[in-house]
């Protein structure tokens, strides 16, 4: 098997991950895209068909690009419009509910990967040598040869871990970053007054933080906080830090503070 077995490439889902992956994947063979929201398919990239989800699912690699939410859904409805050849992908960023849905809905399918890039801010374009692919469940020769072909094509590196491990990772390194980050959008960092005249660096770093936040969708928040089994147990444990150190300042001040007749 080489990589010419995979010329025709589909992709469910053209956000900002869809819009990402069609535009690398237009350089090695014929891409082609759908979406539930229409607004998105307008304006697609060169080299970039918007076509149906029967002919979308059909190409030699169907990728699954929608949140969590979607995704049981959507394999529902492709179950059996899938030809045998076809790898299907998925690229829900937390594993657990996701590879379960995979192996359960698509179990009878040859050829099937779950998986999580470690990739796609909105200013990324391209794909590039040295990104790495989370992979936690892959069952076929052509799967197996897919993740060839994304290596040897782009340079994309496999990182093969369990679901289970990835989310208790990905619980702290990616669902309380997005937490904190969701909590720093909230409080409006880039629009407090003299931030221009008066922000230290640490101050940047998290405005910084807030404005990439900001890009992200309200869909890809959830898939984080409630689609990771582990991620409520991050939350929870920052929030006692923080109630702990709440307490910590408030007993300092306390001890701070003049007793009375104290006149040093």
């Amino acid at each position: 098997m080489t990589t010419s077995d995979f010329a025709r490439f589909g992709i469910v889902g053209y956000g900002h991950l869809g819009q990402l992956l069609a535009r690398s994947l237009a350089s090695r063979g014929e891409v082609l895209v759908t979406d539930v929201d229409e607004t998105r398919l307008e304006d697609v990239t060169k080299g970039v068909r918007v076509a149906s989800l029967d002919e979308v699912v059909g190409a030699d690699v169907a990728i699954l690009a929608v949140p969590y939410g979607a995704l049981e859904g959507l394999l529902e409805a492709i179950r059996g419009r899938l030809a045998p050849h076809t790898v299907v992908m998925d690229v829900v960023s937390t594993k657990a509910h996701a590879t379960e849905l995979l192996q359960r809905i698509l179990g009878e399918h040859p050829n099937v990967l779950a998986t999580h890039p470690l990739f796609g801010p909105p200013s990324m374009t391209r794909l590039e040598p040295g990104l790495r692919l989370v992979v936690t469940y892959e069952s076929g020769e052509r799967a197996a040869a897919f993740q060839q072909f994304l290596a040897s094509q782009f340079g994309l590196e496999m990182v093969h871990i369990s679901a289970e491990e990835h989310d208790r990772a990905m619980a702290y390194m990616q669902s309380l970053p997005f937490f904190i980050a969701r909590a720093l959008v909230r409080i409006d960092l880039l629009g407090l007054p003299h931030r221009d005249l008066l922000a230290i660096p640490s101050f940047e770093k998290l405005a910084e933080i807030e404005a990439i936040e900001e890009q992200h969708t309200m869909g890809m928040f959830d898939t984080s906080q409630i689609s990771n089994p582990y991620a409520e147990d991050a939350r929870r444990r920052f929030l006692e830090v923080l109630k702990e150190l709440q307490d910590e300042i408030e007993a300092h001040a306390s001890a701070a503070e003049p007793r009375s007749g104290d006149t040093s």
